[in-house]
C-alpha cells in the first residue's frame, strides 16, 4: 500500500477554543462598546432611522431620541444626501425635545415624490449629514435624479 500523506488539520477542522484563564486571542472591546457574551452593543444609540410615511402631509419628520444622543448640540440644519450623491438642506427644529426635520422637508418630499406607504431610511454620516434612501410601497429602492443629472441618466440609456 502506498504511503499516506497526513496533512495538519486546518483552522476549520481544529478550531482553538479558549480555555478558562486563556486570555490569548481574546481582544478587548472598543471603548464605546460593552462586552456581553462575546458580542458587542453600541452604547451611544442608533445611527439609523427608518420612517414609513403614513400622513398625507409631509411637513416635518421627528427624529427618535436615540439619534439625538449623537449630538453635542442639535444642528440647525441637516444635509440630506441622496443615493445619487445630490445634497439637500433641511432646517432642524426642536419640537417636544426632539430634533425634527422641518423647513425644507416638505419640498424635499414633493420633489422626490415621496408618497404614503413609502419607507424612507436615514443614516447619520456626520453630525450634520444624513444619507437618505427611499423605498416605494413595494419595497423597491427609488432612484432619484435631480435636474443636474437628467442628461447623465439619459446618456446611460
Amino acid at each position: 500500500m502506498p504511503d499516506e500523506i497526513v496533512l495538519p488539520p486546518t483552522a476549520e477542522e481544529d478550531p482553538k477554543t479558549p480555555e478558562v484563564g486563556d486570555d490569548e486571542g481574546m481582544e478587548e472591546p472598543p471603548s464605546n462598546k460593552r462586552r456581553n457574551y462575546g458580542h458587542y452593543h453600541q452604547e451611544n444609540g442608533s445611527t439609523h432611522l427608518c420612517k414609513v410615511i403614513r400622513a398625507p402631509k409631509l411637513e416635518c419628520i421627528p427624529m427618535p431620541l436615540d439619534i439625538t444622543k449623537h449630538f453635542v448640540a442639535v444642528p440647525t440644519e441637516f444635509k440630506l444626501r441622496n443615493n445619487n450623491g445630490c445634497s439637500w438642506k433641511v432646517m432642524v427644529k426642536l419640537m417636544n425635545d426632539r430634533a425634527t426635520l422641518d423647513q425644507g422637508w416638505a419640498t424635499y418630499a414633493a420633489v422626490h415624490q415621496i408618497k404614503i406607504d413609502y419607507m424612507v431610511t436615514f443614516k447619520l454620516l456626520t453630525p450634520d449629514t444624513l444619507k437618505v434612501i427611499i423605498f416605494d410601497d413595494d419595497g423597491i429602492e427609488v432612484v432619484n435624479k435631480c435636474g443636474k443629472h437628467d442628461e447623465a441618466f439619459a446618456n446611460k440609456d
